[in-house]
């Protein structure tokens, strides 16, 4: 099914596979990316900032999101 822009309402949610992101999918982005920000790439920095662990870059995580499949 084919869903174009004029069809997005408001509030419209859409289920997908799940997918978890990887270390090393952020390393190789970071890589990629040339982005090695110490909040991608340093778990203990993370943390000194109020996150768990290393984070994903947005542009990483819109990435995988825009492949997966949806039922």
């Amino acid at each position: 099914m084919t869903t174009y822009l004029e069809d997005i309402a408001v509030g419209l949610q859409l289920e997908t596979g799940p997918h978890t992101v990887t270390a090393d999918e952020i390393a190789s982005f970071c890589e990629l990316s040339g982005d090695r920000n110490p909040l991608h790439t340093d778990d203990e920095h993370a943390r000194a900032a109020g996150y768990r662990e290393r984070i994903a870059h947005g542009l990483l995580v819109l990435s995988v999101t825009s492949g997966l499949p949806t039922p």
